[in-house]
């Protein structure tokens, strides 16, 4: 089927894909440029576990029930291919709100009546959620209630829907003017996604992902909703110092970067040494484009420099300049368009995409193919020998 615009190499496990009309401008990659999330990082059972945690934590706090895992990969993975939504604590608030309207019609209307009377405003998560908590005893728990099949099927139509507008959906229309109503009654409860510590979304997640040692240490407070460990400590990295010696040789250069959305602290605690190899001025992390918002906030501009736009990439590539091709190593749809977005400021981008530790691996190498992508393999471990068969023509018809 993609055999009129790819080559296609079978792998031991899988095959990868390398796009005709872009070989050329393969062969000539002497920069490379890694996300860390799925790419350097295996965080199946991590991050992804971490909004699955997150929104579980909180349903069966109020409901009593734990939402089935194939139906959260199913939204987790939908809400990320549209490209609007990279950070992962937008996930976890998006598929809250959504999974939300499954509640029963009664309990619905005594919950808006609660909302709508004169609550105190509280700022610590703990309070609030005990709040609503308390008060849906006995209206959810120990009744029939359960997300059906229909529920779920219904669920995954608005996660598409979602996947392509972002939030702007929640304040445009919803098949169901009632299911807009009660959005807005759960932004209350969950309190969009800020501040950890204040919101209730991000405080469970990072405490969940991070544990509550690494928890104190970047943020100066304790847990709240966790004991223990966290999921960070099921991080393996994917890559090793030996592979991307051996990608150097290939391209002619040690010349590594990093542009990712993940905080600086919690790739250091998996990565530790091997961050090591990638050039100093080359690494853009969650605090860089946090503070390149700030700077242009200050000058009165409000804009969103996460993924996809261009900014982490091409912030990242000025550190690894001069080169003739930088490829971007990415496992997901918001990746692509973001190389879509940086040439158009300048034509010397390529994206590989890798799918192996993707929530839905045959999925996301379909989406891949469909979208164009320069490249398609199953994990940077293939990548070096791939690029030796692009330098070489090996295994070209």
């Amino acid at each position: 089927m993609w055999k009129e615009k790819y080559i296609i190499i079978q792998l031991e496990n899988d095959d990868a894909f390398i796009k005709k009309d872009s070989i050329e401008k393969l062969a000539k990659v002497d920069a490379i440029i890694f996300d860390c999330d799925g790419v350097l990082i295996d965080v199946r059972k991590s991050y992804f576990m971490a909004i699955k945690e997150t929104v579980n934590y909180i349903f069966n706090r109020l409901t009593g029930l734990r939402i089935k895992e194939n139906l959260l990969d199913n939204l987790i993975y939908i809400l990320k291919k549209g490209g609007k939504f990279n950070n992962d604590w937008a996930v976890s608030y998006a598929v809250s709100l959504i999974i939300f309207t499954t509640i029963p019609k009664e309990a619905r209307e005594e919950l808006k009546i609660m909302i709508n009377s004169k609550l105190p405003k509280f700022t610590d998560p703990v309070e609030r959620l005990i709040l609503i908590e308390n008060f849906l005893k006995g209206k959810i728990k120990n009744t029939n209630f359960e997300i059906s099949e229909e529920s779920s099927k219904r669920l995954i139509e608005l996660a598409e829907i979602i996947s392509s507008s972002g939030f702007k959906f929640f304040t445009d229309s919803l098949t169901s003017k009632e299911d807009l109503e009660f959005l807005r009654y759960g932004e209350y409860i969950f309190s969009r996604y800020g501040n950890v510590g204040e919101d209730l979304i991000t405080t469970i997640f990072e405490e969940k992902f991070l544990g509550c040692n690494l928890f104190k240490e970047i943020y100066g407070m304790d847990c709240k909703f966790h004991i223990g460990r966290g999921l960070i400590d099921n991080e393996e990295t994917i890559i090793n110092k030996e592979n991307l010696r051996e990608i150097s040789s290939i391209i002619g250069k040690s010349n590594f970067g990093i542009a990712s959305g993940r905080p600086f602290a919690s790739a250091k605690y998996t990565m530790k040494e091997l961050l090591d190899e990638f050039k100093p001025d080359a690494k853009v992390f969650l605090e860089d484009i946090d503070e390149a918002e700030r700077r242009a906030r200050q000058k009165g501009e409000v804009t969103d420099l996460g993924k996809p736009n261009p900014y982490p990439l091409t912030n990242c590539a000025k550190g690894l300049m001069p080169f003739n091709f930088a490829l971007y190593i990415g496992d997901s749809m918001e990746d692509l368009i973001m190389v879509e977005l940086a040439n158009r400021i300048e034509a010397c981008y390529l994206f590989g995409g890798v799918y192996s530790y993707s929530l839905m691996r045959k999925e996301q190498k379909t989406d891949f193919l469909k979208r164009g992508a320069d490249l398609i393999l199953p994990s940077v471990k293939e990548l070096p020998f791939i690029l030796k068969c692009i330098k070489e023509k090996r295994g070209f018809a």
